[in-house]
């Protein structure tokens, strides 16, 4: 039996077994990922008390099995520009192998474009006017942005969206701005809704250090630092990014292929 219940703190704990459930990156006991943990469990909580529920967990025979982790844009502390009662579908993810292609994703997106039609909490039960996100790379038989078409999301400006109870606003994306502070040294970021971000940002920083010593990194927390990221006006985050030598590097390369990401670092210190 499937059923769809949105977080709260008494099941708070189950989204850890979804996301970082049997991750070849790390293993369960990593202490970073433990450390990530704990800062998206704040995060989470944190949204629950000021907002409501941002995240629907499925069910599957009482099991958690995925989730869909959503929040308002006027929640994003590192936006100069959020649109009003519009929701962030930051990610759907079904990691257990047993319950793919059997439908999951599309009872948890269901239940969410259904609340959005008639009122959702983590609005103050304002309908949306529409949806939007930014699918990420994603391994598997359905690649996210075809999964998001299947609901009818089309291509909007450096996002995906989904009209609800109002036309789709296109939010001004700004040009990236280097700064002369970030020469000679490497600054990344994180996003606290994925466990992932921080885990991307030591590790990537601790690589950077065993290859140049020397080097300055420093880590920001977006809705911690929202100051740090809007003065360099950079893009929609998911998850993570690096900036070295005021150039950005391809994050996806670190999980793909580290010796890349390494030759990336070393052509943006040498620029």
């Amino acid at each position: 039996m499937l059923s769809i219940v949105d977080i709260s703190r008494e099941n708070l704990e189950d989204v850890f077994k979804i996301c970082s459930w049997n991750r070849a990156f790390a293993p369960m006991d990593d202490p970073v990922i433990k450390e990530a943990r704990m800062i998206k469990k704040q995060w989470l909580l944190e949204m629950l008390d000021q907002h409501g529920p941002c995240t629907k967990i499925a069910y599957l025979d009482g099991k958690p099995v995925a989730q869909i982790l959503f929040y308002p844009e006027e929640t994003i502390p590192f936006y100069s520009d959020p649109r009003k009662d519009v929701v962030h579908l930051q990610c759907i993810f079904n990691s257990h192998p047993e319950t793919q292609k059997k439908g999951v994703g599309d009872v948890l997106m269901k239940a969410l474009v259904d609340e959005c039609h008639v009122g959702l909490e983590c609005l103050g039960m304002n309908t949306a006017r529409f949806l939007v996100t930014k699918p990420f790379p994603h391994e598997g038989d359905l690649p996210l942005d075809e999964f998001y078409r299947k609901y009818g999301f089309k291509q909007g400006n450096q996002e995906m969206y989904l009209e609800v109870n109002g036309e789709y606003e296109p939010r001004e994306i700004l040009e990236n701005r280097h700064l002369s502070e970030d020469r000679g040294r490497a600054v990344n970021f994180y996003n606290p809704p994925c466990e992932w971000g921080f885990f991307y940002a030591v590790r990537v920083k601790e690589l950077l250090l065993e290859t140049y010593p020397d080097l300055s990194v420093e880590i920001f927390n977006l809705w911690e630092a929202p100051q740090e990221y809007l003065k360099r006006s950079y893009r929609q985050q998911i998850a993570a990014r690096t900036i070295i030598n005021t150039q950005e590097i391809n994050p996806f390369l670190f999980w793909m292929d580290k010796e890349a990401f390494l030759r990336e670092a070393d052509e943006a210190l040498r620029t």
